[in-house]
């Protein structure tokens, strides 16, 4: 059968086949699919997620339940559906109805999308717009911008297109002794990340995960394909990152920062070894996780944005199209919309 393969998961609704290779998600999204990932499954049904997976092969999708006050449930679907360029309308209109079907047999409310292109979402539309509402999400699960470096260049020229200061701090992370390592032992020191991450909220006034979110991750996600990466300095960790290896690409999921020997800037040279890494690997690209382009004084991510930006200027900022919902119950999904609406007025 190929990249196919039949299989049953009992947590798990499936369509009829599950993919057992990657190249299908290497070759048809932009951000490599690791969030459609049956690793990605794997980790969400372990913190206590159902999920809904739907396979052929032209198509691929994992929906994960959420459950609200009032309004009752949706199912969401990161980074997807991803399906091939020259699929045709009648048969994705047709898995995408059954999707929605399932949805709605399972009580769902809506089906929210996050489609990997503005291509993909024109494509979904196009097969669905006639029978049901699709409406922008107020809000994105996702970031909506994201820079990708494109790992083809050598060492020497991603080097070369950095900002000089950039380069500059990581040869000084390097000169200062600052030592990075590969953690032999994540499932341990993934304490370590937690309690600096703690930190970097504190002080950067963002929001994190609980702690068995971040250890679910590491001990559920097979270790080639989650990395955590730890920046020691003066024989303490100061800093640490957390990447993923899936479909070609890199991934920078998570980062945290001590208070302490900020000068010594070890969080530049944490960037570059996992970039070498990944090119050691073989991978096509390095996804730094997500930004956003905002001069707002309401944007929290001004600061990790320039940080991201630093390493690869002349890259294109890629832009996806955020969250979309089709909407299967009307009364239900704006009873939402109008509560959210309300809860805006006051934040």
């Amino acid at each position: 059968m190929g990249f196919w393969e039949k299989i049953c998961y009992p947590k798990s609704s499936i369509l009829i086949l599950i993919m057992n290779s990657e190249k299908f998600y290497q070759e048809n999204s932009v951000d490599g699919g690791f969030l459609q990932s049956d690793h990605w499954r794997k980790f969400q049904e372990s913190a206590g997620k159902k999920v809904l997976v739907f396979e052929q092969e032209n198509f691929s999708l994992r929906a994960f339940k959420h459950s609200l006050s009032v309004v009752g449930d949706y199912f969401f679907v990161p980074r997807g559906p991803i399906f091939l360029k020259n699929i045709s309308d009648e048969q994705l209109g047709e898995v995408m109805k059954k999707v929605i079907s399932e949805c709605e047999n399972k009580k769902a409310g809506w089906l929210r999308i996050e489609p990997q292109s503005q291509s993909d979402l024109e494509g979904i539309e196009n097969v669905l717009g006639g029978d049901f509402c699709i409406k922008k999400s107020k809000k994105n699960h996702e970031p909506a911008q994201t820079l990708i470096l494109d790992l083809e260049k050598s060492e020497e020229k991603l080097l070369a297109e950095m900002k000089q200061k950039t380069r500059y701090n990581i040869r000084l992370a390097e000169k200062k002794g600052v030592q990075i390592e590969e953690s032999e032992n994540p499932e341990k020191d993934i304490n370590i990340f937690y309690e600096i991450s703690k930190k970097t909220a504190e002080r950067d006034k963002i929001s994190i995960h609980p702690f068995k979110y971040y250890q679910k991750m590491v001990t559920e996600i097979n270790n080639e394909k989650i990395k955590l990466y730890l920046a020691k300095y003066d024989e303490k960790v100061i800093g640490a990152i957390v990447v993923s290896f899936f479909g070609g690409v890199a991934t920078y999921l998570h980062g945290a920062s001590s208070n302490i020997h900020r000068n010594v800037m070890a969080n530049y040279v944490l960037q570059w070894e996992a970039i070498k890494y990944a090119k050691k690997l073989g991978c096509e690209k390095y996804d730094f996780g997500g930004l956003k382009i905002d001069e707002s004084d309401k944007n929290l991510w001004k600061g990790i944005t320039r940080f991201k930006i630093s390493f690869a200027p002349k890259e294109k900022i890629v832009d996806f199209p955020g969250c979309w919902d089709i909407v299967i119950n009307k009364r239900r999904y704006f009873t939402y919309r109008i509560l959210q609406g309300v809860k805006d007025l006051f934040n």
